[in-house]
């Protein structure tokens, strides 16, 4: 039965304890993804949302190009790139973090911002999300 979808992101501490192991900087972090995006998109993202916790970022951007999707993490102020997705994978966290946030999936022709929260150890992060038009959707 898949996830009820309810404005918040559960990541277990032993998920984060074993990607704290791996993700010491952002080539480690780049590995953890790859190694990743044969998994469902709820998995996907909870492994992208904590890497970012554990590398201290502040932000996470997807940015769709024209036959992929780039994703970076700012650390420190630096934008770094982190991985290229398939468009596909790329479309399922797009809706995934869209449906978290509380902001409408039809719409991607105008900016929308939504929020949701992330349980860390019971510790709540809120999140913010905003999305763009961009010359690819």
């Amino acid at each position: 039965m898949p996830e009820r979808i309810t404005g918040q992101v559960t990541i277990s501490q032993k998920t984060f304890s074993q990607l704290a192991e791996k993700v010491k900087n952002v080539s480690g972090f780049s590995q953890v993804v790859k190694e990743i995006l044969t998994k469902e998109v709820t998995q996907i993202l909870e492994v992208v949302l904590a890497g970012a916790i554990n590398l201290d970022s502040s932000d996470i951007h997807i940015e769709r190009e024209e036959k992929k999707a780039k994703m970076r993490v700012r650390v420190d102020g630096v934008l770094h790139d982190v991985f290229y997705l398939e468009l596909k994978i790329y479309q399922g966290l797009l809706s995934r973090i869209k449906l978290l946030s509380g902001i409408k999936l039809n719409i991607t022709d105008q900016a929308q911002d939504g929020r949701f929260t992330i349980l860390l150890e019971k510790v709540p992060i809120e999140v913010r999300a905003s999305t763009l038009p961009s010359e690819y959707g």
